[in-house]
């Protein structure tokens, strides 16, 4: 059986990072962390995790649904979040031009994205490449000899 207990802070750890000042975001996550967690665990291994966490009361599977009015996803204001979270109504765009300019800027950074990781496999294969035909070096030498 495992611990329940042990599981939770794990889960509690992870969803800490990165939740700044948000109770609300730090309440998602940990949720989605519990919920996670409990995936790869039997039925009643999942249930007594999911009870615990509850008990805790941290844990709210239901938060998604409950969406406030005048806050983002992360329980702040619009326009005071970190994340740069705006209210898409009150987003007043001054031109279209303004909007194609952000969204080709956008288009430029995805480019830039897939490019690199591009780069990185190419390097990965480059790599394996290199060490297979180091393999093959010397088993040629090995046969010569």
């Amino acid at each position: 059986m495992c611990d329940v207990a042990e599981l939770y802070e794990t889960a509690n750890s992870a969803a800490s990072k990165g939740c700044g000042c948000s109770y609300e975001l730090y309440v998602q996550k940990l949720t989605r962390e519990i919920d996670h967690t409990a995936s790869h665990l039997t039925p009643d291994q999942a249930a007594a995790l999911q009870e615990y966490a509850r008990q805790k009361g941290d844990y709210a599977p239901d938060a998604d649904e409950g969406h406030l009015e005048g806050f983002c996803c992360h329980g702040i204001e619009y326009g005071c979040c970190p994340a740069g979270c705006d209210d898409v109504e009150e987003d007043d765009w001054d031109s279209e031009d303004e909007e194609a300019a952000r969204i080709a800027l956008n288009q430029e950074i995805m480019a830039e994205i897939e490019e690199e990781a591009e780069q990185a496999r190419l390097a990965a294969i480059a790599a394996r490449d290199e060490r297979v035909l180091d393999r093959i070096g010397m088993i040629r030498r090995r046969v010569a000899a």
